[in-house]
């Protein structure tokens, strides 16, 4: 992959954006879950781009680098040597305090039997086998497992948030780890840890339906073992099915997949207006019944569609060479 600095990022924190330590699987037939929640269109597509020929900026770097950071961060809090200390200043009592141990050995956990487990970065890998004899492995690595309670955290807009449409894939993400790790994770929620990084004050105080605080445990509920299990060999089934075949043979991403906003119905009582797309509206609507009535009701100007934008393509890895992304943006 050939990098750019066509934004000027200083040196510093451009080294720092392109120092990776994950343990990528490079195996054609091993797909994580994360990757699992994407859509299968950009999976496909994304695999049949060499290395060699994708481009990056450093600047693009930077949401994923400060999740990392995040995450890093968290798991050196737990593994640090005054974790007890830390456990006691919280009000938790000795026997907790001093029994967490961070990622024990199983002869370790025989040993002590008063251990109290931290699973942090555990990465756990299932081998699933589909009617073809197709052997397709499945992995994932948790951030944190406590007490049976799955741990995920997200660094992420209060938008997101507020809006909720990401809630089914916090479940089956969770659900996934959950499949890979039945022996440690017994809760029905993944407990999403969410740090927002656009959070206000203000805001706060004014709505009472925004976050009150830049840090919040949202709990999920995860979908069930049998339904994990039934999407996970649904999903290889198809990538099996469609890896080899032609675009227009796979699927479209979906609107959801693509995080489409919805249509906007603009209404110009001048429709020369509605020609110059610097012009204001003079009024929007959300459904095209609604405009369509009001200028009836007004009696003159014209209503214009403005289609929802495909917000995920710009962060998809198959831009280049999806003809989907095309029509849209001829649109």
């Amino acid at each position: 992959m050939d990098i750019t600095n066509d934004n000027g990022i200083s040196l510093p924190l451009a080294v720092w954006l392109l120092h990776d330590e994950y343990d990528y699987n490079n195996n054609e037939k091993y797909i994580s879950a994360t990757s699992l929640l994407k859509a299968t269109k950009q999976i496909i597509l994304s695999k049949r781009i060499p290395s060699s020929d994708r481009t990056a900026d450093v600047v693009d770097f930077l949401a994923s680098r400060f999740g990392h950071a995040v995450h890093d961060s968290i798991e050196k809090a737990w593994r640090s040597d005054k974790l007890p200390s830390m456990m006691k200043r919280l009000g938790y009592p000795d026997k907790v305090a001093d029994n967490l141990v961070v990622n024990p050995s199983d002869e370790f956990l025989a040993a002590n039997p008063d251990t109290i487990p931290v699973w942090i970065e555990q990465r756990s890998i299932k081998e699933v086998t589909l009617p073809d004899g197709t052997k397709w492995k499945i992995g994932g690595k948790f951030d944190m497992v406590l007490d049976g309670r799955l741990f995920d955290t997200k660094t992420t807009s209060v938008y997101a948030y507020l809006k909720g449409s990401k809630d089914d894939d916090y479940g089956l993400q969770g659900g996934i780890y959950k499949w890979l790790n039945e022996d440690k994770i017994t809760s029905e929620h993944v407990f999403i840890q969410f740090l927002f990084t656009d959070w206000q004050r203000s805001q706060s105080k004014q709505n009472p339906n925004y976050p009150q605080h830049k840090a919040l445990e949202y709990p999920v509920v995860m979908p069930s073992h049998a339904d994990v299990e039934s999407f996970i060999i649904g999903k290889v089934h198809e990538l099996s099915r469609l890896w080899d075949a032609p675009e227009d043979k796979i699927p479209d991403c979906t609107d959801k997949e693509l995080w489409r906003s919805e249509p906007q119905f603009k209404y110009y009582s001048d429709p020369e207006k509605a020609k110059d797309p610097n012009a204001r509206s003079s009024k929007n609507f959300d459904n095209l019944a609604e405009a369509n009535a009001h200028m009836n009701e007004k009696g003159k100007g014209t209503v214009v569609t403005k289609l929802g934008e495909p917000k995920a393509c710009e962060y998809c890895p198959a831009f280049d060479i999806c003809k989907q992304k095309d029509q849209y943006f001829a649109q």
